[in-house]
């Protein structure tokens, strides 16, 4: 029974069918169809019915007209030769033939309106035109004799036939005219009739179709939905951990008790490089290895083991012992450690860990379920900035960053908007020459008369998604003074400023830079953008998009800190990029290293394979910079030329070096 049950029916299988959207499309075009080819139909139907009428109406005036021309044509004629006191040979022809044209014109009148039954105004105006063709006969016969006769009584004639002729053609017009009226008024009726009928069976079909589906679809979702929705709405699908909604219910749950609570913030390390290098199938493969190892680990302790989403897990527990935290901690990391099999390959990753617990906190911090998840991930970001495989438990000092910390995001903004946020310029020189030719701008921050370093403030803006005002403020700023500075000198100091990746995501950027050259007056190729290398670009062909939008404006792209990537050779590739900056990890060492000079020439010489400009950054020492102009390089940055320092000063000091080079050369 129910083998059989489980069979599809008849109405299953159309309700299938009515779920695949090529079904609903066919009936509704079907239906649209239908109903365009119907009123087609009625309304060409119309055209012809008027056409019609309109051709017999015209061609019955023009029967009309055209009579009364010929009959005005024999008067003239006559009146002529009457004038003239002799009918001409020519003239004789010419009113014979219209004679003619009359009797022919009257005979075919005659024809056309008895077919079609009595009339009194046509009889009327085929009498006179035959009176007017008899008197025309009788001049012809008697070879116009008598042409004052003849004359007065053919006008007299033609002047009965023209109003016999204006009233038939008047009865023909009104008559043809109420006759057209009622057809067209019929045929009008049943067009709205039809066209309103065909309108409301497509709206009806269309709304049926849709119904129908929608019902189709509602009812199958509710069964799929209802076997489903208590896991979905509690577990992650993936690792079958308790999900997002399920960890903060029960860790709010816990702080309103006031009882000894723990949080554990868990992030994987290297879990990227797993989806890149092995697939989103090994991800997930690692993923459910780490719920794995987490429910094992807080399986004794009856902890709650979450996936908040991505590669990022929690644990609550229902303790504050710290020494019990650290060795739960231990145990997490090492339990993720521990390398699995996949398709004959060895996997791993590691992880870090923030910890929190409700009897850390100071009266400055709130204590609730939101304020214990930030003071966990503030622990947990401690953690990844001092390595793989770690774990920080949030204390006093962590408290004293986390305040500071948050008070830097919250007046992040202000100093953006006021002018707190300055930038420093970093001079770029011409080796050879040893003349500052450029500079890069660098954010810096005076807060409270200190200057905060650019690793702790940008960090901050990157987190915060402020990073974009703060590399706009530079750019505005650094262009508008440079250019300035350029037209009340003279000089022709260029100006690089560093962008996050996150411009080469909108075409937006493109009017940002455009704007901060007109707005300066800034010449575009003394305006370079500069890509950081390290960061990673997600979408390459809107980048380039973008990139190639800047090009346009003739501005220079610079990939910046070449070589501190595992991806330089992909930006190289994709990139349409104008010079490369090589990173100063790349030139520390190449005074007492053969490997490291090795390496930097190596990378000089496909940089002039790629008709790439190169700026060495990181030169400390006058060896170093003889060493990288024996290599062939033109242009090179570091602390031994300069310091990044206010963008006035940089600039003032820079011209004073002109001034001194050029005296030199003078004396």
């Amino acid at each position: 029974m129910n083998a059989v049950a489980s069979k599809p029916g008849v109405m299953d299988r159309l309700s299938g069918a009515f779920l695949r959207r090529s079904v609903v499309a066919g009936c509704v075009i079907t239906i649209l169809t239908i109903c365009a080819v119907a009123a087609y139909y009625v309304q060409a139907t119309v055209n012809r019915l008027e056409n019609t009428h309109q051709s017999f109406n015209d061609r019955q005036l023009r029967n009309g007209y055209v009579a009364m021309s010929d009959v005005q044509r024999l008067v003239l004629i006559l009146q002529d030769a009457y004038g003239n006191r002799s009918m001409s040979a020519q003239a004789a022809e010419d009113f014979s033939a219209a004679a003619d044209f009359l009797y022919v014109r009257t005979d075919t009148f005659r024809r056309v309106q008895h077919s079609g039954g009595y009339m009194e105004t046509a009889d009327n105006a085929i009498a006179a035109l035959q009176r007017v063709q008899a008197l025309a006969d009788e001049a012809i016969a008697t070879d116009f004799r008598n042409l004052s006769y003849l004359s007065k009584e053919l006008t007299a004639r033609a002047q009965f036939a023209r109003q016999a002729l204006v009233a038939f053609l008047d009865d023909m017009r009104r008559l043809q005219d109420q006759l057209l009226l009622k057809q067209s008024i019929a045929v009008a009726n049943q067009r709205l009739v039809i066209l309103i009928t065909l309108s409301g069976l497509s709206v009806l079909g269309i709304a049926a179709t849709l119904l129908l589906r929608r019902e189709v679809s509602a009812k199958l979702a509710r069964r799929e939905a209802e076997a489903r929705v208590r896991h979905l709405a509690f577990f992650d699908p993936l690792t079958g951990l308790p999900n997002r909604v399920q960890f903060q219910d029960r860790l709010s749950e816990l702080m309103k008790r006031e009882a000894g609570v723990a949080l554990l913030l868990v992030d994987l390390d290297g879990f990227k490089q797993v989806n890149d290098t092995h697939g989103h199938a090994a991800g997930d493969a690692i993923l459910q290895h780490v719920a794995t190892a987490l429910e094992k680990v807080v399986a004794p302790y009856n902890g709650l083991a979450s996936r908040l989403g991505g590669d990022e897990f929690s644990i609550i527990l229902t303790r504050n012992d710290l020494q019990c935290l650290k060795g739960i901690c231990q145990e997490a990391v090492e339990a993720i450690n521990q390398p699995i099999s996949y398709e004959g390959e060895t996997l791993s990753v590691a992880a870090s860990i923030g910890v929190a617990t409700d009897r850390q906190f100071s009266s400055e911090t709130q204590l609730n379920a939101d304020g214990l998840t930030r003071a966990a991930d503030f622990a947990l970001y401690a953690s990844k900035s001092s390595g793989k495989g770690q774990f920080t438990v949030y204390d006093e000092d962590l408290e004293r960053q986390f305040i500071e910390r948050r008070q830097m995001v919250e007046e992040l903004p202000s100093a953006i908007a006021d002018g707190s946020l300055e930038f420093f310029l970093q001079p770029k020189v011409h080796l050879p020459s040893q003349l500052v030719y450029g500079f890069e701008a660098l954010a810096r921050w005076r807060r409270n008369g200190v200057i905060v370093p650019p690793r702790d403030f940008i960090s901050i803006a990157e987190e915060s998604g402020l990073i974009a005002d703060v590399d706009c403020r530079v750019l505005n700023d650094a262009t508008r003074h440079v250019a300035a500075f350029n037209r009340q000198h003279g000089t022709d100091f260029s100006i690089s400023v560093n962008f996050s990746t996150v411009h080469f995501t909108s075409r937006k950027f493109i009017w940002i830079v455009k704007d901060a050259l007109e707005s300066s007056g800034l010449r575009p190729e003394l305006l370079t953008i500069e890509i950081t290398e390290t960061v990673e670009m997600h979408d390459w062909d809107r980048a380039k998009e973008i990139i190639a939008g800047i090009h346009d404006l003739g501005v220079r792209i610079s990939i910046d800190d070449f070589g501190t990537g595992f991806s330089s050779l992909a930006y190289l590739r994709k990139t349409v990029a104008d010079e490369i900056k090589i990173d100063r990890s790349l030139v520390m060492d190449i005074e007492t290293s053969d490997p490291s000079r090795f390496l930097l020439d190596a990378v000089l010489d496909i940089a002039r394979n790629l008709d790439l400009e190169v700026i060495v950054e990181g030169i400390e020492s006058p060896k170093q910079v003889d060493i990288i102009l024996g290599m062939g390089a033109d242009s090179a940055q570091g602390y031994y030329f300069g310091r990044p320092m206010p963008g006035e000063d940089a600039l003032k000091l820079a011209l004073a070096e002109h001034a001194q080079i050029a005296q030199k050369s003078a004396s």
